[in-house]
């Protein structure tokens, strides 16, 4: 379902663009904007799938929240150019009003392995999303997908976007014989590290898997409690989230927050 008038909650997907008739009947989905330096402003068209589904997964947990697509990859699912994700971000805090924006889920993440966000205090982008949370709007990133080629070198980190310490990350989990256990891919960084900035959940993936199935959760969640809570603020929701996580110990004794999306879903 296309609808072109805003709502108070709408969830602004950062991907590659958007499929309506692949996501949940009845989703509402808003006309977003193109940055992918392919197409038409308004084409946002997802030829990779990506963007799909991570906007199907949030739609699955909170069917009543709409879905706002901003398209950065091209159709081989390439980001031409990195600046290109300080536009959107510009571009939703311009719009936020406009479209009832309460959320962006921005489910993408470079390969790097940071325990602090200190080198990109004052970048435009973190201007951008600390100026959205100051606003009650809350950024939903993924921690990363390469623990394995970075955890000889530190146990801890995590990736770009997600290390900025405005934004809401999140790792993924893994189902195994024992039980859900931190995902062997999931970057991660725990708060005892003391750097300002920490992996804020771990869920267990929807789709597309890994830390972008997991934040797409996490968005999910939140835009469940915005419908269920519209006059709270962003953090005040954010507390209701940490509220309803269980603990996870690995294997050194740490404790990782854990969201179970059946507490906040409302399909």
């Amino acid at each position: 379902m296309i609808e072109s008038s805003p709502s108070s909650n709408t969830i602004a997907v950062i991907d590659s663009g958007l499929n309506a008739e692949q996501l949940p009947p009845g989703t509402v989905v808003l006309p977003g904007l193109n940055l992918s330096g392919e197409g038409g402003e308004a084409d946002t068209a997802d030829h990779v799938g990506h963007g799909t589904a991570v906007a199907a997964t949030i739609a699955g947990i909170a069917p009543a929240a709409r879905i706002l697509p901003v398209k950065l990859k091209d159709r081989r699912g390439a980001l031409r150019d990195k600046a290109r994700i300080e536009d959107a971000f510009a571009w939703i805090l311009a719009n936020a009003d406009r479209f009832g924006i309460g959320a962006v889920c921005a489910a993408f993440a470079d390969s790097s392995h940071r325990v602090s966000d200190e080198a990109l205090r004052g970048t435009n982008l973190q201007r951008h999303i600390a100026a959205l949370r100051a606003s009650g709007i809350l950024t939903v990133t993924a921690a990363g997908n390469w623990y394995p080629e970075h955890r000889s070198r530190s146990p801890h980190g995590m990736a770009w976007p997600a290390i900025i310490r405005e934004t809401v990350s999140v790792g993924a989990l893994a189902e195994t014989e024992e039980g859900a256990g931190l995902a062997g891919a999931s970057q991660r960084l725990h708060a005892s590290l003391n750097t300002g900035c920490s992996t804020a959940f771990f869920a267990l993936p929807g789709e597309p898997g890994m830390t972008s199935g997991a934040a797409a959760v996490v968005a999910g969640c939140f835009a469940a409690l915005r419908h269920a809570y519209p006059q709270e603020t962003g953090d005040r929701l954010l507390e209701r989230l940490r509220a309803g996580c269980t603990e996870l110990l690995d294997e050194n004794g740490l404790a990782w927050p854990v969201i179970n999306p059946a507490a906040f879903a409302l399909g």
